[in-house]
């Protein structure tokens, strides 16, 4: 079970949960430092926008949106005191009864991408599945590094010369 998975069942009251070890690819999961022809290719780590709001579970969705709306955002990340991503509030769920908490109204296992995956890569899934949204990346134990837009990712690699 990945670690993220296991944060959310400790959240829900499960208390023996089991986790991984990881290797040579968890540092790179990480966001460690990279050497040799590595170097050369930009990855999701580096350039991931790490401002992204986060809230907790119990938070109430008529102070996430308070936050959310002066940070120019439409999405506010659920995360545990670890920074582990637990869900996703959208702008429909941040328009729920002001007193209904993250937990209620989330979404629960938002798709997530490593630091470690080539920026073209996504860019090039995202192109396939006509996704225009904000992307979440995280570490092999599911902490929240930040998030990347398709426009973003496209105008960064617009502005990179072609490797090769």
């Amino acid at each position: 079970m990945s670690p993220r998975a296991a944060w959310r069942l400790e959240s829900l009251g499960f208390s023996k949960v089991i986790d991984y070890v990881p290797g040579k690819q968890g540092w790179y999961e990480e966001n460690q430092a990279r050497e040799g022809t590595a170097v050369d290719e930009t990855w999701l780590g580096d350039v991931a926008d790490n401002t992204v709001p986060t809230c907790g579970l119990q938070e109430r969705v008529g102070d996430i949106l308070e936050r959310v709306k002066a940070d120019g955002r439409e999405t506010c990340v659920v995360v545990n005191e670890q920074r582990v991503v637990l869900g996703l509030l959208r702008k429909k769920a941040l328009e729920s009864p002001a007193n209904r908490v993250a937990a209620e109204v989330m979404s629960s296992g938002p798709k997530t991408f490593r630091p470690n995956l080539r920026l073209e890569d996504l860019l090039e899934s995202m192109r396939k599945s006509d996704i225009h949204t904000n992307s979440l990346v995280t570490t092999g134990e599911g902490r929240l590094l930040g998030i990347i837009s398709r426009a973003d990712a496209e105008a960064t690699l617009a502005h990179e010369p072609a490797s090769g």
